[in-house]
């Protein structure tokens, strides 16, 4: 069947500018998109890029859209995606630098980030006479986790990076998760392991959108990954000191009163004592005034003392 491939194309010693290329190429039904793109480089357009390696969907490395829908080349079928019409569309995945055509950064949309989560392992006896046994039901969930792509196709469908792109993002987080769940890790090595995932730009920058999810290729759920380590940074301490106070301050608030005192939340998050942030809050609170949007006191509600065993109740099931 012939198929129109149309392909972006970036140019960096033309300026720069994206455009998108055309090219009718003749494929069977079941040639996958990558085999096209080949076909094109070696028969049409030998300045097109991309990128390709394992040719199995083993590695990740040909992750672009197809038709709007971040997809491997090497796994997608031609006649998957032609249903509709013989025509495909490429793009580079969303939310990274962009080399040329469809080759992207990967330094610095995951393997730097990837990098600054320390990903090895530091046990608390280092120089240990035998084996370190770690039964299999411990090390299921992990081990699951150890098969990620490193694609970063979860961060192509992150809500936080296109407004911030230093955050670290959901693949990064993934390999954090697996070794924070590591029984290896104990005692101070775990407590500096959530200091590195609580990182600025970490952890708690998180909107749990819950769109990483859908797009693992390996149902690896990075968005609940984060949650669990969530969950364990409560267990363990909030290393984060503004994050911290942040909980410390939502908690207090709705089980003294069974409101959120949102005025006392905002100042006790920056700090009580920090006056050059609270400064900063001033503009804030004058607009919120000015609109009539500026909270209330809250008195203590019907029920508060419900709420706060209910609070209590969860806090002690962690």
């Amino acid at each position: 069947m012939e198929v129109t491939y149309k392909v972006h194309r970036k140019d960096p010693e033309n300026g720069g500018e994206s455009s998108y290329s055309t090219y009718q190429v003749e494929l069977p039904e079941d040639a996958t998109v990558l085999d096209g793109l080949q076909k094109i480089r070696d028969e049409q357009d030998d300045t097109l890029a991309f990128r390709a390696s394992c040719c199995q969907g083993s590695c990740g490395e040909c992750a672009v859209r197809i038709n709007y829908k971040a997809q491997f080349t090497c796994t997608t079928r031609i006649g998957d995606v032609t249903k509709k019409a013989p025509e495909i569309l490429l793009d580079p995945v969303r939310n990274i630098p962009v080399i040329k055509d469809l080759v992207f950064d990967m330094d610095r949309f995951t393997w730097n980030k990837m990098a600054a989560m320390k990903p090895w392992m530091e046990p608390d006896d280092e120089f240990a006479p035998t084996e370190n046994l770690v039964p299999e039901s411990e090390m299921a969930d992990v081990r699951k986790t150890m098969s990620c792509h490193a694609c970063s196709l979860c961060d192509e469908g992150c809500a936080v990076l296109p407004v911030n792109f230093d955050f670290l993002g959901p693949a990064a987080m993934v390999k954090g998760y697996r070794f924070v769940m590591d029984p290896r890790e104990t005692g101070a090595k775990m407590e500096a392991r959530m200091k590195v995932v609580e990182q600025p730009q970490g952890l708690w920058d998180c909107v749990h959108c819950y769109e990483a999810d859908g797009k693992c290729p390996r149902g690896l759920t990075p968005s609940s990954k984060i949650m669990e380590i969530r969950d364990v940074a409560f267990k363990e301490g909030i290393k984060h000191e503004k994050v911290g106070r942040h909980h410390a301050s939502f908690i207090n608030s709705v089980k003294q009163t069974g409101w959120l005192d949102e005025r006392k939340l905002v100042m006790e998050t920056e700090g009580m004592t920090n006056v050059t942030g609270l400064m900063k809050l001033l503009p804030t609170a004058v607009r919120a005034l000015r609109r009539g949007k500026m909270p209330g006191r809250h008195e203590k509600r019907p029920g508060a003392d419900q709420i706060k065993r209910i609070l209590e109740k969860a806090e002690d099931s962690k």
